[in-house]
């Protein structure tokens, strides 16, 4: 799951420092200045990382980046909170880009007596969704992973269970042998002294 993160952020890395065009090199490498707006990225941030602070939420979400290593155990129910704190948190990431887009194309449109604005505008209002998508790429390796230790966990329970009916069924089987032992014997010595009866009578 770690070499997935650095894939997603070497593959935005490389999208932004290269493009393909079809100049005398064929490949030309850009500047790739003009795709970073810190303003937007803190807006994004605002909208996102304040809900981790509310009522513990940020110790779940501690928990999900723990379980990309393969020593970190911890219960189903944790699991359970953790895959809900990062479903949640890929859900907001995803609101707060809408949201800054749609700021950012309200206030190009109040202002479009000034065309020269216009197309900053417009690459902002992108940049912020841009910006909640990668956000979200990352986030994705969090969501597999936790939802990948709970199913062994419950295949684990799983097999548990089955070997505890399996050891039920057989523990029932040998108290059922020694139980028609037991009566087998009591039925001998019932039917011996009957016999004797019998045979004085005779």
């Amino acid at each position: 799951m770690i070499m997935e993160i650095i894939s997603i952020l070497l593959g935005v890395v490389l999208l932004c420092m290269t493009g393909y065009g079809y100049g005398e090199g064929g490949f030309a490498l850009y500047r790739f200045d003009f795709l970073l707006d810190i303003p937007s990225l803190v807006i994004v941030l605002v909208f996102t990382v304040p809900v981790l602070f509310k009522n513990g939420v940020w110790k779940d979400f501690k928990r999900a980046c723990r379980l990309l290593r393969k020593d970190y155990n911890c219960h189903l129910s944790e699991l359970r909170r953790t895959l809900d704190v990062v479903e949640m948190m890929q859900k907001q990431v995803i609101y707060a880009g809408v949201i800054c887009m749609l700021l950012s194309l309200i206030t190009m449109l109040g202002n479009l007596s000034d065309l020269a604005s216009v197309g900053p505008n417009v690459a902002v209002a992108i940049l912020t969704m841009l910006y909640a998508l990668i956000l979200e790429m990352l986030l994705l390796p969090l969501q597999l992973e936790v939802k990948r230790r709970i199913i062994d966990y419950m295949e684990v329970d799983t097999d548990t269970e089955s070997e505890k009916a399996g050891g039920g069924k057989e523990n029932g089987k040998a108290e059922a042998g020694k139980g028609s032992d037991a009566a087998g014997r009591e039925n001998g010595k019932a039917e011996g002294p009957a016999a004797g009866t019998k045979d004085g009578q005779i």
